[in-house]
C-alpha cells in the first residue's frame, strides 16, 4: 500500500501517517449520487494527534478490561475493527422510555407502508397492492419510480405514535394511517393498526360525461412476517370475526401477540401462509402464490392454506371500492388476555376514527408551534404588510404550509431502521489475507444498526452520510432526541482509524436495491462531515443552556460521550485527506487513468461530476473542503470547550483556515475575484467517438474516450459555482471585506449562478457546463439547481444581513429575493408533479428532475420556509 505523508499544517505540526488510496468503482449513470461522498473535518494538531493516541490507548484499555484482544479479535484488519471507546447509542438517554417510545415504527422507507421494530431480528409488516405495469398487472411493494405513481408520501408524521400517507396509482388512491397505542396489558412497545382506505380517483378527463369515479373491484394485501423465522400461529376464522385473532406468535420483548383483521362485510378475505427464511423478495414470493393459485382458480387470489412452519403470513382483502380495513397488532396477549377486548375496540372502527383525528390534530398544532408558519400567513395579510405582499417578499400561505407539513412528514416518515455488515473493499496487495473464499475482494464490518432517515424512499432508501448532516438540521427542530439517536447510530459506526462508511447499505432488504458493483466501500474515500452542522447546533444550544443555568446533564453525558470520535473523525481528515501544501487539503481518491471520463468525478467530495483539476494529482487543493475543515475545527473547539477537554489547538486550526489571507494565497484568483480549486488542469479536454473492436468477437464499436488536447499545467481549476461559493456560504469572508461586496455581485450575475428557480450549481460560463462526463452520466452538479447549497448560501446571506457592515442592506435584499424563488418553485413543481425533487433543471423553466420523491435535503425548504438556519 502506498504511503502518503501528511503535510504539516501551517496552524500546526503533525506526524506522518499512512493513508490508503484506492479509487472507488464508478457509479452507473443514475446511482451517480451513491459515490455520495461528503467533505470533512478539518486538521488539527500535533498535540491533537498525542491526545488523540493516548486517549484511544486509554480507552482501549478500558474496552478490553486492561487486556489487548485474544484470537481472531487481535487479528481483525484495522479497517474492520470498531473504534474502543464507549458507544453513544449506549447512552442511558436513549434506554427505558425513549426505546420503547421509538420501538415500532414505519422503519422500512423503501416499502410504501412497512412496519418493523428497531431489533435486529423483528416482526415485519407491510402493504402491497395490485397494480398494473406494462400491460400487465404487478404488485405494488417496493417503492419504484418506474410504477409512475401520480403522487405517493407521507401528509403527517411526528416521527413516534402516527402517521397518514397518500398513494396515487392510475385510478385507485390509498390512504394509509399508522397509529401507536399504549393500554393497559399491552407488550413492550405497545399496540399499533394500519388503516387502509381504499378509493377511486375521480377521472380528470374532460370528455367523460359524469366525472364520478368508477366502481370497480380492487385488491389490497397486507402481511405479516418473522424475520427469525418463528413459526406462526393461523386460525382462518379470523378474518371474517371482528374480535377473533388471525395469525398470532411471539416474539423476544413483546411476548405473545396476535393479529386481528376488523372489515365491512363486503369484502372478501383470503391468506396464505408461507415458509422463508428471506425477507427482501416477499414480493415474489406473493406474486408466485397468487400465479399458482390463479392457475387452478382461473383468478388472482390466494389459496386459504399455509405451509408447514409458516413465518409469514399474507392477507388479501378484496372489494369494490371505495372500502376500507383496519389491521391491529396487539402485543403482550399472553399477560391480560380480559383487556383485549377493549384494546381492540380502541383501534377499530369510530374510535379509531376519533383518535387519527385527534392525532391530526395535533401534529398540526405542534408544526405550528415549531415552525409559526400560520403566524406568517397571518402577518403576510395584514394591511401594514401589504407593500411588502406585492413585493413578493412575503411568499407563505396554505399551499406552502402545506407543502412544508409534507416536507417534515416525509422526511420522518422517511426514517429507517437498518442492521447487517457492511462490505469493506480489501486493498488489492492484501486481498490473499481475504478470510472468506466466496469474497475475496471484501471484508465484513462487524454487525451493526443504523438507525438514520434517507435521501429518497424510491431510489436512495439508505443511510449516506453526508446527507444526514443536513437531514439532521431539520429532524433536531421537530424531535431532537431523535436527532440525537440517529447521529449516535452513525458516530458508532466509526472503525479505529476514525473513518465511517459513508454509504450504509447493511441487510439484505438495502442491498436489494444496490447493483453489487457498488456495495463495497472503500477506507480510503472520505464524504463531507456534515454531521457536524447538527453537532454544532446541539453544542451551541448547550452553551446557551448552562449560561442560563438550565442545561441537562443527559446533554453533557452526550457531548463527552461523542467527542472521543468527533476527536478520531477529525483526526482521520486532517492525516489523510491533506494536500501538499501546509494547510491545504484536497479529496484523495479520484481516478487519475480513466479515459472515459471528461472530468473525474470527485464522488468523495459528494458534488460527484462538478469540474475539477482535469488530471488528479497531489498537487491539488480543494477550496470546499478548506472549508469543511474550518467548520469542523470550530466545532471540535466548542465541543472541548464544553466537555472540559484541552480546545486550544483546535481553535488555532480554526482561527488559521479562517484567515482570509490564508485563504487567498491558496484559492483566491485577483484577476476574477473568484475561489477556486488548485490542481493540475487543462481546458482542452474533449470526448471523442472512437471505434474499437469488441476483443472476444472482433465485432466494431463505438465508444467515447477523453482526449487531451492540451498539455495541463498547475494553476486555478477555472470553474465557477458552488464550491466558489464555499468560503461565502461557511462564512469565513468577513461581513466588511471588499470580497464580500464582489461576492454579493456574483451572486446576482445571471450569467453565473442567478437564476428565478434558486441558486444554479455551475456558472453557465463553464466550459462544462450541462455538459455529459461520459456517454451515460448526464450533468449532475453541473447546473442544476440543488437544495442543500442554496440552504447554506441562504443562511449566510440572512447572517451578514444581521451584521453591521456596508453590504448588511444588500445581503438581506438578495437574501429575500432567493429565498422566494425557492419556495415559489418548489411548491409550484409540488402541486404540478406531487413530489418534492432531487433537483431542479433549469431548460424546463425550474421543472423537479432525478430521483423522486427526493425528501431528504430538498425537505430543507421547510427550514427556509420558517427561517430557520
Amino acid at each position: 500500500m502506498k504511503a502518503r505523508k501528511r503535510a504539516a499544517s501551517s496552524f500546526s505540526s503533525a506526524a506522518d501517517d499512512k493513508a490508503p488510496e484506492k479509487t472507488a468503482p464508478k457509479r452507473p449513470p443514475k446511482v451517480q449520487r451513491g459515490g455520495i461522498v461528503r467533505k470533512v473535518c478539518p486538521a488539527s494538531t500535533a498535540l491533537i494527534s498525542v491526545i488523540s493516541v493516548l486517549a484511544l490507548g486509554a480507552f482501549s484499555l478500558f474496552w478490553s478490561g486492561g487486556l489487548s484482544p485474544a484470537g481472531e479479535e487481535a487479528m481483525r484488519p484495522r479497517a474492520i475493527t470498531p473504534l474502543p471507546v464507549p458507544r453513544v447509542s449506549d447512552l442511558k438517554q436513549f434506554k427505558g422510555e425513549h426505546r420503547e417510545r421509538l420501538f415500532w415504527g414505519t422503519y422500512r422507507p423503501q416499502n410504501y407502508l412497512g412496519i418493523r421494530a428497531r431489533v435486529p431480528k423483528s416482526l415485519l409488516a407491510g402493504l402491497m397492492w395490485l397494480g398494473v405495469k406494462d400491460g400487465r398487472y404487478s404488485l405494488r411493494h417496493t417503492c419504484e419510480e418506474s410504477d409512475k405513481l401520480s403522487r405517493y408520501g407521507w401528509l403527517r408524521h411526528d416521527g413516534t405514535t402516527y402517521g397518514r400517507q397518500e398513494l396515487l396509482d392510475q385510478e385507485l388512491s390509498l390512504t394509509t394511517s399508522f397509529l401507536k397505542s399504549w393500554e393497559d396489558g399491552c407488550g413492550y412497545g405497545g399496540d399499533w393498526v394500519v388503516r387502509v382506505k381504499v378509493e377511486a380517483l375521480k377521472s380528470t378527463d374532460t370528455s367523460e360525461k359524469d366525472d364520478q369515479p368508477k366502481v370497480q373491484p380492487s385488491s389490497v394485501f397486507f402481511y405479516i412476517a418473522d424475520e427469525a423465522s418463528r413459526p406462526l400461529s393461523f386460525w382462518p376464522k379470523g378474518k371474517n370475526i371482528a374480535d377473533a385473532p388471525f395469525v398470532g406468535g411471539t416474539a423476544s420483548e413483546i411476548g405473545g401477540w396476535h393479529f386481528h383483521v376488523h372489515h365491512k362485510e363486503d369484502v372478501a378475505v383470503s391468506y396464505a401462509g408461507l415458509r422463508n427464511n428471506h425477507m427482501h423478495n416477499l414480493t415474489e414470493l406473493v406474486t408466485n402464490a397468487l400465479i399458482t393459485q390463479g392457475q387452478l382458480v382461473g383468478r388472482l387470489q390466494l389459496p386459504d392454506n399455509a405451509e408447514k412452519h409458516s413465518n409469514i403470513a399474507v392477507l388479501q382483502i378484496s372489494g369494490v371500492f371505495p372500502f376500507e380495513v383496519d389491521l391491529v397488532f396487539l402485543s403482550g396477549v399472553d399477560k391480560k388476555r380480559s383487556e383485549v377486548k377493549s384494546r381492540l375496540d380502541n383501534l377499530t372502527g369510530p374510535k379509531l376514527d376519533e383518535r387519527l383525528a385527534q392525532k391530526e390534530k395535533e401534529f398540526e398544532t405542534r408544526f405550528e408551534d415549531t415552525f409559526k408558519l400560520g403566524e406568517r400567513k397571518k402577518e403576510r395579510t395584514s394591511p401594514a404588510n401589504l407593500t411588502l405582499v406585492k413585493s413578493g417578499y412575503w411568499v407563505e400561505g396554505e399551499k406552502e404550509i402545506e407543502v412544508g407539513r409534507a416536507a417534515l412528514s416525509n422526511m420522518i416518515g422517511g426514517i429507517g431502521y437498518f442492521y447487517g455488515q457492511s462490505r469493506i473493499a480489501i486493498p488489492a496487495e492484501l486481498r490473499v489475507q481475504a478470510p472468506e473464499p466466496g469474497n475475496p475482494d471484501h471484508w465484513l464490518y462487524w454487525p451493526a444498526e443504523l438507525y438514520t432517515a434517507v435521501p429518497s424512499r424510491s431510489f436512495f432508501p439508505r443511510g449516506f452520510l453526508w446527507d444526514e448532516g443536513f437531514h439532521q438540521l431539520l429532524i433536531s427542530r421537530w424531535d431532537r432526541s431523535i436527532s440525537l439517536d440517529i447521529i449516535a447510530h452513525w458516530m458508532d459506526l466509526m472503525n479505529i482509524d476514525g473513518w465511517i462508511p459513508r454509504e450504509q447499505i447493511l441487510g439484505a432488504e438495502a442491498r436489494s436495491k444496490v447493483p453489487e458493483d457498488f456495495i463495497a466501500q472503500y477506507t480510503s474515500n472520505a464524504n463531507p462531515p456534515a454531521l457536524m452542522l447538527a453537532i454544532r447546533g446541539l453544542a451551541l444550544s448547550l452553551e446557551s443552556d448552562l449560561k442560563r443555568g438550565r442545561a441537562k446533564e443527559e446533554d453533557k453525558d452526550y457531548l463527552k460521550t461523542i467527542f472521543p470520535r468527533l476527536q478520531a473523525w477529525f483526526n482521520w481528515f486532517n492525516t489523510t485527506q491533506s494536500g501538499k501544501q501546509p494547510g491545504t487539503y484536497y479529496w484523495h481518491g479520484r481516478d487519475s487513468k480513466t479515459v472515459r471520463e471528461l472530468n473525474p468525478q470527485t464522488l468523495t467530495s459528494g458534488l460527484d461530476d462538478y469540474p475539477r483539476a482535469s488530471h488528479p494529482s497531489d498537487d491539488e487543493r480543494h477550496v470546499d473542503l478548506w472549508c469543511w475543515m474550518a467548520v469542523a475545527a470550530e466545532t471540535m473547539a466548542l465541543v472541548a470547550r464544553l466537555t472540559g477537554e484541552p480546545y486550544e489547538s483546535y481553535e488555532t486550526t480554526a482561527e488559521g483556515l479562517k484567515n482570509l489571507k490564508r485563504l487567498n494565497e491558496m484559492h483566491y484568483d485577483m484577476e476574477s475575484g473568484h475561489y477556486y480549486d488548485y490542481g493540475l488542469h487543462s481546458e482542452e479536454v474533449k470526448l471523442r467517438w472512437k471505434e474499437v473492436r469488441d476483443p472476444n468477437t472482433g465485432i466494431p464499436q463505438r465508444i467515447l474516450r477523453r482526449v487531451v488536447l492540451k498539455k495541463p499545467e498547475l494553476g486555478w481549476v477555472k470553474h465557477f459555482g458552488y464550491v466558489s461559493f464555499f468560503p461565502f456560504a461557511m462564512r469565513i469572508i468577513p461581513a466588511d471585506s471588499t470580497i464580500m461586496g464582489h461576492h454579493l455581485e456574483l451572486l446576482t450575475n445571471h450569467r453565473l449562478l442567478w437564476t428565478e428557480f434558486g441558486l444554479r450549481s455551475l456558472a453557465t460560463t463553464s466550459s462544462v457546463f450541462m455538459k455529459h462526463n461520459t456517454e451515460h452520466d448526464a450533468p449532475y452538479w453541473r447546473g442544476p439547481v440543488w437544495m442543500n447549497m442554496n440552504y447554506l448560501i441562504l443562511s449566510a446571506l440572512q447572517g451578514y444581513s444581521q451584521e453591521e457592515g456596508h453590504y448588511k442592506s444588500t445581503a438581506g435584499i438578495l437574501y429575500s429575493h432567493l429565498r422566494e424563488n425557492l419556495i415559489r418553485n418548489v411548491v409550484d413543481r409540488y402541486y404540478e408533479s406531487g413530489y418534492l425533487w432531487e433537483n431542479y433543471d433549469l431548460k424546463s423553466r425550474g421543472k423537479g428532475q432525478g430521483s423522486h420523491p427526493f425528501t431528504g435535503w430538498t425537505s430543507l425548504i421547510l427550514l427556509i420556509m420558517a427561517e430557520m438556519y
